[in-house]
C-alpha cells in the first residue's frame, strides 16, 4: 500500500470512529432490544394491529368501560420496558403486571406519570404478562412497544415533567414558530445554559405536528415536556374571527394567566405584535401576552388560577421584532456546551423534525423576519445595557432559590382588592393586517372500533404476531377534539362575527391590507452539512471523506445528544 492509500485509510478510520463514538455511560449496559414483534397481543375490542403498525394514522380505541390491551412477553426473555404512545394525553388507566402463573405483581395508574403522549414504564424482571386497562372513556393508543431488559435506545423519548419554576417561558403560537421566528432561544437557554425553560404552544395544529414538535425538542436536548394549551387552529381572515375561534378575549387571557402563575417565569419571550408576516393567530398570541403579564400579577383577576398557584409578577417580556428597546441575540457562535455547534445550527437540526413544514419554512439567519432581533416590551428590573441576553438583570439563582408558597385561601382571593402594580409602557398601536395563512388541517376520518365482548384477563393465551405479517391498512384517525381550559359561559367575551365591527379592546383593528408573502416561504435557506447530522451512519462517513470532516461533526452531535440523556462525555484515544 503506497503512502497516499495509507493516508486515505487513516482518514477513513478517523471519520468512522467519530461517527460511531458514544459516551462511556452508553457503553455500560447493553441496549434494550425491541421485542414487540415477538410478543402476543389481545384486545377486548377493535383491531390489535393498530397497536404495532408504527403509524400515526391509526390508533386502537374502544367503547366499553372495561376495555383493555393484554400483552404476553416471549418465554426466556427478561422484561425491561413498556412504551405507550397515546393519541392524546391519557386521562385514566391502570397498568397491571403478572408473572407466568398469572399472579399480580404490581399495579399502577396514570398518577405515576404526568399527562403526556409518550409514557415509558419499567417492568419487573419476572413480568410475563402486562394488561393496560382503561378506566376512562375517549382515550386511544397510537403505538405500543415492548423492550427487553437493558438501556433504552437513545431515540426513545423519556420525558420529565414540565419545570415547576421557569427562568424562561417561550410562547409559540404553532408547533414550529419557536424555531422559525425565535431562532436559537431554546437551544441556547434550555440546552447550552441549562436554564429551567418551559415551551408553551397555543394552537393544537394536529397530532402529527405535536409529534414533530416533541421530536424536535428532544433532538435539541430538551427533556422537560412542553405545555400544549390546545386552542383550535384554523384559517382566520381577521382578528375578530381569531378571537372568536379561541373563545374570546377572557378565555385567551385566562389560559395564559394560568400558565404564567403555574410556571412562574422570570422572563417571557414570544412572537411579533404584527404577526411576523401578518398571521392573525401570531398577533393574538403576542398582544394577549401584554395583558396577561399584568393580569397574572393582579390578585383580583382570575381567582381560579390565583387560588391554585398564587399571583406572579413576570420581570421581563420580549417580543420578536419589537422596535423599542431592541436587543440582538447571537445565535451563530459555536459553543462547547452544544458540542461545537451554534444555537442556530441546533435549531435547524430541530426544524428538520418538522417534516410537514420544511417545504414552506426554514430557520434562517438575518432577513426580514430576523429570529435574533427582539424588543423589550416590559421590564420590572431596569433596561438592558448589554442588549444580548434575555436574562440580563435577572438573578441567576432565581429558580434555585425559589420555594413554593401556599396558595391564598379562596375567601381571601374573593376579598382581595389590592392591585399589584405593573408598570408596562403601552405599546404603539400596530396596524392589524388580515393574513389568513395557515396549513390546512389534515382530513379527519372517523375510526370505527368494532365492538367486541371483553374477555377476562385469564384468557391471555393470545396469538403471536407473525414475524412477516403485512402491516395493517392505515385508516385515518379522527383527531379527537382536545379540550381547552374550561371557561364559564358568563366570563367569555365572544368577538363580533362581522369584521366591520371593532375587535376586543386589546386588539386594535384597522383596515385590512393585502397579505404579504412570508420571506421564509418564498426562499428556502440553503442546507448545510450540520443539518443532516441526525441521519449519519458509517456509510455516510465514508462518502464524506472526500468532502471534508462533516462526518466528524455528525458523530460529535450524536455524542453530545447522548450526553443529554445521562451519559458523560469521554473522549477515547486509539493508538
Amino acid at each position: 500500500m503506497n503512502g497516499r492509500m495509507r493516508r486515505l485509510a487513516a482518514m477513513l478510520c478517523l471519520c468512522l470512529l467519530a461517527a460511531a463514538w458514544v459516551p462511556a455511560g452508553a457503553e455500560q449496559a447493553a441496549e434494550a432490544a425491541d421485542i414487540t414483534r415477538n410478543c402476543s397481543f389481545k384486545v377486548s375490542e377493535g383491531s390489535k394491529e393498530k397497536l404495532y403498525d408504527s403509524s400515526l394514522n391509526t390508533a386502537w380505541s374502544y367503547d366499553a368501560a372495561d376495555a383493555y390491551v393484554a400483552v404476553g412477553l416471549p418465554e426466556g426473555v427478561q422484561a425491561g420496558w413498556l412504551r405507550v404512545e397515546w393519541l392524546y394525553d391519557p386521562t385514566g388507566y391502570e397498568l397491571l403486571e403478572y408473572d407466568s402463573g398469572m399472579n399480580l405483581l404490581r399495579k399502577r395508574d396514570q398518577s405515576v406519570s404526568f399527562p403526556n403522549i409518550y409514557t415509558v414504564y419499567d417492568l419487573l424482571p419476572q413480568t410475563a404478562y402486562v394488561q393496560l386497562k382503561m378506566t376512562d372513556q375517549g382515550q386511544a393508543v397510537s403505538n405500543l412497544r415492548v423492550y427487553a431488559a437493558g438501556e433504552l435506545p437513545r431515540e426513545v423519548q423519556i420525558w420529565q415533567p414540565p419545570v415547576e419554576k421557569a427562568d424562561l417561558m417561550v410562547v409559540s403560537t404553532h408547533q414550529d414558530d419557536e424555531l422559525i421566528y425565535l431562532g436559537g432561544t431554546i437551544p441556547y437557554y434550555a440546552t447550552a445554559l441549562k436554564k429551567p425553560t418551559v415551551v408553551v404552544y397555543m394552537a393544537n395544529c394536529n397530532r402529527h405536528r405535536r409529534n414533530e414538535a416533541l421530536n424536535a425538542l428532544w433532538k435539541m436536548g430538551v427533556t422537560n415536556y412542553p405545555e400544549f394549551i390546545n386552542l383550535p387552529d384554523e384559517k382566520v381572515g381577521s382578528i375578530n374571527k381569531g378571537l372568536e375561534l379561541w373563545g374570546g378575549k377572557d378565555n385567551i387571557l385566562s389560559v395564559l394567566v394560568e400558565r404564567i402563575r403555574r410556571f412562574k417565569p422570570e422572563v417571557i419571550v414570544t412572537q411579533d405584535l404584527d404577526g411576523e408576516y401578518g398571521h392573525n393567530q401570531h398577533k393574538i398570541t403576542a398582544r394577549a401576552m401584554m395583558y396577561a403579564i399584568e393580569a397574572a400579577a393582579d390578585e383580583t383577576q382570575y381567582p381560579d388560577s390565583l387560588a391554585k398557584y398564587g399571583a406572579w409578577q413576570v420581570k421581563k417580556l420580549y417580543h420578536h421584532l419589537y422596535k423599542e428597546n431592541q436587543i440582538h441575540m447571537d445565535w451563530t457562535t459555536k459553543l462547547d456546551e452544544l458540542y461545537g455547534y451554534s444555537p442556530l445550527e441546533v435549531a435547524r437540526i430541530g426544524m428538520k423534525e418538522h417534516a410537514s413544514q420544511t417545504r414552506y419554512f426554514s430557520v434562517r439567519e438575518g432577513g426580514k423576519y430576523d429570529n435574533a432581533k427582539f424588543g423589550l416590551y416590559y421590564t420590572a428590573v431596569g433596561q438592558d445595557v448589554a442588549k444580548n441576553d434575555f436574562l440580563e438583570n435577572i438573578d441567576p439563582n432565581a429558580s434555585l432559590n425559589w420555594s413554593p408558597t401556599p396558595a391564598p385561601e379562596a375567601a381571601a382571593v374573593e376579598a382581595a382588592v389590592e392591585e399589584a402594580p405593573v408598570e408596562a409602557a403601552p405599546a404603539e398601536e400596530v396596524p392589524m393586517e388580515a393574513a389568513p395563512v395557515e396549513a390546512a388541517p389534515a382530513e379527519e376520518v372517523p375510526v370505527e372500533a368494532a365492538p367486541a365482548e371483553a374477555a377476562p384477563m385469564e384468557e391471555i393465551p393470545v396469538e403471536e404476531i407473525p414475524a412477516e405479517e403485512a402491516p395493517a391498512e392505515e385508516v385515518p384517525v379522527e383527531e379527537a377534539p382536545v379540550e381547552a381550559a374550561p371557561v364559564e359561559a358568563a366570563s367569555v367575551e365572544a368577538a363580533p362575527v362581522e369584521e366591520a365591527q371593532p375587535a376586543a379592546d386589546f386588539m386594535p383593528q384597522t383596515e385590512a391590507v393585502p397579505e404579504a408573502v412570508p420571506e421564509a416561504v418564498s426562499e428556502a435557506a440553503p442546507r448545510t452539512s450540520n443539518e443532516r447530522a441526525d441521519g449519519s451512519t458509517a456509510a455516510f462517513a465514508i462518502l464524506m471523506v472526500a468532502g471534508g470532516m462533516a462526518a466528524v461533526g455528525t458523530g460529535a452531535w450524536y455524542a453530545w445528544r447522548a450526553s443529554q440523556l445521562g451519559g458523560k462525555k469521554r473522549r477515547r484515544r486509539r493508538r
